[in-house]
């Protein structure tokens, strides 16, 4: 995918490409969800490598807070013949149902002054946001519903904390880290987590 992005439209980067290999590895393991869904799109190059891969989701959904990159990626998946659905709004706030998918996260960590975090433009919220007030603890609140699994790619200390929140909650989840990087003077992970499955009840 070559050509124009939008201002605010995060371009595909060594963390996109991180994130993408982890996840096309772990699909040709266990290609056994029902919907495959990426949260923080951007210009949907993730979600439109996995369509291109893999024909055995019911549905692929993209989500971002950044209505300009929805549109992107509506556009991108058209020109490819691919048959992506695409909402606007934060994480997964817009969808009724997650169960039995894999949700993606790219997460945004990238720095802004005080003034664009306050702003409330979307624009700015979609690149760089409170990462640990806001999208972490957003992220979690997902995560608590015991849904899904997820692959999340996260920078600095996020993993750090991220884990001690996780630690905190119920249902358990098993925590396994794929891929460390270093790329933009800090350490980039990308892990998998699966929510802990417990025996029927007899």
């Amino acid at each position: 995918m070559i050509g124009y992005f939008p201002n605010f439209t995060y371009t595909p980067s060594d963390d996109t490409y991180q994130t993408l290999n982890v996840t096309l590895t772990l699909l040709k393991l266990r290609s056994r969800y029902d919907y495959f869904i990426e949260v923080g799109s951007g210009s949907g190059y993730i979600i439109i490598n996995v369509a291109r891969s893999f024909n055995s989701f019911k549905r692929l959904i993209a989500t971002d807070v950044n209505c300009t990159a929805v549109r992107e990626t509506i556009k991108h998946a058209e020109d490819e013949g691919l048959h992506i659905d695409a909402v606007c709004c934060n994480l997964t706030d817009c969808l009724r149902s997650l169960n039995n998918s894999l949700i993606v996260f790219n997460t945004p960590y990238l720095t802004c002054s005080d003034d664009e975090l306050n702003s409330g433009d979307p624009a700015y919220v979609s690149i760089c946001r409170n990462y640990r007030g806001d999208v972490l603890v957003d992220l979690l609140n997902v995560i608590k519903t015991g849904c899904c699994e997820f692959i999340l790619t996260i920078s600095g200390d996020g993993l750090e904390y991220l884990i001690s929140l996780i630690r905190s909650i119920r249902p358990l989840y098993f925590i396994d880290l794929l891929f460390n990087s270093h790329m933009f003077f800090e350490d980039t992970v990308t892990v998998h987590l699966t929510p802990e499955i417990k025996p029927p009840q007899s």
